[in-house]
């Protein structure tokens, strides 16, 4: 109840930071003032009255577009949002699919030793394990105005703690990992879990950047 609370409480502060909403705030408070004004002189001075009646119903009229524009402005907020926070995590999975790749290959030019190439290993394992922490972490990140754990999980159908779990049990092996002669089968076969859900969670992404794309060009055309 308490993070939920907090969950509402973020969200306020940062669509209250928008224009649109002091705008509408304005305009709501400004009708109500001459609703109530109008109601006031109605048996003392009906030509007042009338004048703040016509004000009235003009603020309505701002009032409504006003609204509009405030939904539309929210909407289109939030969407570049996740499109910025999307790519920035789809260039951190790009980034692993490398290493991935580098360390399947195992091209002996780029690995000097052992060493080295049980280091590139590690990272490899820290690089996907990071992706998850970025999607986990990033529901305590204010300036979002979104929960990225719950959106990715319910939207992408990729649950980072899960994952993570995973990736523990992935450590314990590599701690204990002998080099020698390993090959590169057996390096798919120990990454093989990680690299099917990062993997697809790529795809998954690239295809939801795109349609919050169409979104966007949708909001903007609405818009003007």
């Amino acid at each position: 109840m308490k993070y939920k609370i907090k969950q509402a409480w973020k969200s306020i502060k940062i669509y209250t930071s928008l224009p649109h909403i002091w705008v509408f705030g304005i305009i709501l408070i400004l009708s109500i003032i001459a609703c109530i004004c109008s109601v006031i002189y109605m048996k003392t001075n009906t030509f007042l009255s009338s004048i703040f009646a016509n004000i009235f119903a003009g603020l309505v009229t701002g009032v409504v577009i006003s609204l509009i524009s405030t939904i539309k402005s929210i909407t289109l907020y939030r969407t570049v949002c996740l499109i910025e926070w999307l790519t920035s995590l789809q260039k951190d999975l790009l980034e692993y699919i490398e290493m991935y790749q580098k360390m399947i290959l195992k091209n002996q030019s780029d690995f000097v030793d052992e060493e080295v190439f049980y280091n590139h290993i590690y990272d490899t394992l820290c690089c996907g394990n990071n992706i998850n922490v970025k999607i986990s972490q990033g529901r305590f990140d204010y300036s979002l105005p979104f929960n990225s754990y719950k959106y990715i999980k319910d939207k992408l159908e990729y649950d980072a703690e899960n994952c993570s779990e995973k990736n523990e049990k992935l450590r314990d092996k590599i701690l204990i990992l002998d080099l020698n002669n390993i090959t590169s089968n057996e390096l798919r076969e120990l990454f093989k879990d990680m690299d099917k859900e990062l993997t697809c969670l790529n795809h998954k992404v690239l295809r939801h950047i795109t349609q919050l794309e169409a979104r966007k060009r949708a909001i903007n055309v609405s818009i003007m």
